[in-house]
């Protein structure tokens, strides 16, 4: 579901951001490769991508942002995106297209997934994990589509 954040969200990503040490251009890349959207403002905004982005900033300041009880973001995180369900669905898959542990790893992080910004299924925020399945689904789809009939006669 998306939504533009409220101002009081946008304030805390800013406020975020500048306590965990990130500079603007970076945190204009955390939002997108984490969470999804390219500023505060995009209407595209996912309330699991700004928890997750929150999650992130929170993780670079020791577990703790001001005025957040210490491992806030992370639980939200955690109830928000439901990663144990993706991941299964991922393997389920990948395993449908022959490919291995270290070979979806390497295509999560690859020029066509996330371009380095994911290593690893297992490390990789609900965001990825979601572009991933749905790249996965598709490459299924194309390799069991019917050949068009008229290219053989």
């Amino acid at each position: 579901m998306t939504m533009a954040l409220t101002n009081g969200q946008k304030k805390a990503i800013h406020a975020a951001a500048r306590q965990a040490g990130i500079p603007e251009d970076m945190r204009r890349t955390v939002q997108q490769r984490i969470g999804g959207f390219w500023s505060a403002a995009d209407a595209t905004a996912s309330r699991q991508g700004f928890i997750a982005v929150m999650a992130f900033h929170e993780s670079r300041c020791g577990g703790r942002l001001a005025r957040c009880t210490p491992g806030y973001w992370s639980a939200e995180d955690a109830r928000a995106n439901p990663t144990d369900s993706l991941v299964y669905r991922i393997r389920a898959e990948a395993s449908a297209l022959g490919m291995t542990e270290a070979g979806l790893d390497a295509f999560l992080a690859g020029e066509h997934m996330s371009r380095g910004a994911c290593e690893s299924v297992a490390t990789a925020p609900a965001y990825w994990l979601r572009k991933l399945l749905q790249g996965l689904i598709e490459i299924r789809k194309r390799r069991h589509r019917p050949q068009d009939r008229r290219a053989t006669a």
